[in-house]
């Protein structure tokens, strides 16, 4: 497996960590990439105020091990993720790399200083944005949009809050990104376009912060490592029933009230909403297969009935599972007409 890592002194200088550690050239902010490891292109955007993103949009030709190394704990990085393989993701903690398991999710946010390494599989396509802000930055941006108004100073504190976060995106989100790759890297408005959707998802994410709990408080290696380990747990056991805090919280030996708040920190959400999450993720992707009715899926998955299944689909989708099985199979029909079609 290829290793190979991008250590960088500032976010302005990794489009450059990048072209070096590849072998490739920046032209225009931009890596047109064809080499040993990937097919692809890497784009970065500078806006203002120490505003920045790039676009990753490649194709792996072999397995390996990306690494993210820098020491300016100054920068956010809010994260989207698209790709056709799951991905391991892990962060590096005192020398010892902690697996948070595969990309359940398709969004994070984190300290830039956090060492992260990701293994991507050989024929792994991704395209990502991730985007870069100060937390001073951020600050101003929840004061203006009056997000978690109480916390705002306290929450960006990096002596009192460790920030990593990581979940799935919003349909808004995906959205604005799936119209965004519509448009060609040669338009001469890709760079407007590109600062509309880095804006955009700016927005749609302070929003959704508004509406979570804030919890505060300085996360340590261990207890990190611990509610990695609770949240791998918890993805094993989708098909059953939600376990319980006193269950998890003694899983890694701490009390219920901690693991509470260490979890709905970390991850964002409480751990029973994580569960109900991605257990509703996993029964979308049953779905999707085409092996399961609605039903199978419900009993399946444990949910205690089908009107309780289709009423948490419905909240979460906004359509109910029965009618989102019919819509694919329409599609499914249309698509081997047209295949067939002379």
């Amino acid at each position: 497996m290829i290793t190979i890592t991008y250590k960088y002194n500032h976010i302005s200088n990794l489009i450059q960590t990048i072209a070096r550690s590849m072998g490739d050239i920046v032209k225009d902010n931009t890596i047109k990439g064809d080499n040993f490891l990937y097919t692809g292109i890497h784009k970065m955007l500078s806006l203002e105020n120490e505003l920045s993103a790039i676009i990753v949009d490649v194709t792996y030709h072999d397995n390996a091990i990306i690494s993210h190394r820098t020491n300016d704990s100054s920068m956010l990085g809010l994260c989207f993720y698209i790709t056709n393989k799951d991905l391991d993701f892990n962060l590096n903690l005192n020398h010892v790399m902690r697996p948070i398991g595969q990309l359940n999710y398709n969004m994070s946010l984190m300290d830039m200083s956090i060492p992260t390494d990701y293994i991507v599989k050989k024929g792994t396509s991704i395209y990502a944005i991730c985007i870069f802000n100060k937390r001073t930055e951020l600050e101003k941006y929840l004061h203006k949009t009056s997000v978690i108004e109480v916390h705002k100073e306290t929450v960006l504190d990096q002596r009192k809050n460790t920030i990593i976060r990581m979940g799935r995106m919003s349909n808004e989100s995906r959205n604005f990104i799936n119209e965004f790759r519509k448009i060609s890297y040669d338009s001469p408005s890709f760079e407007m376009y590109f600062k509309g959707v880095v804006y955009g998802l700016i927005s749609n994410y302070l929003q959704e912060i508004g509406a979570n709990k804030v919890v505060i408080g300085k996360v340590i290696g261990d207890d990190l490592k611990h509610i990695i380990s609770s949240k791998r747990l918890l993805l094993n056991l989708l098909e059953e029933q939600f376990p319980g805090i006193d269950f998890l919280a003694e899983k890694v030996s701490m009390s219920p009230t901690k693991y509470k708040k260490l979890f709905s920190k970390i991850t964002g959400s409480t751990p029973g909403e994580y569960f109900s999450k991605n257990k509703l993720h996993l029964a979308k992707e049953l779905l999707e297969s085409g092996k399961y009715t609605v039903n199978e899926v419900a009993e399946k998955l444990h949910y205690r009935s089908i009107s309780y299944f289709s009423k948490r689909f419905k909240e979460t989708y906004g359509i109910f599972p029965k009618e989102y099985q019919s819509t694919l199979l329409c599609q499914n029909h249309f698509l081997k007409l047209n295949t067939n079609s002379p």
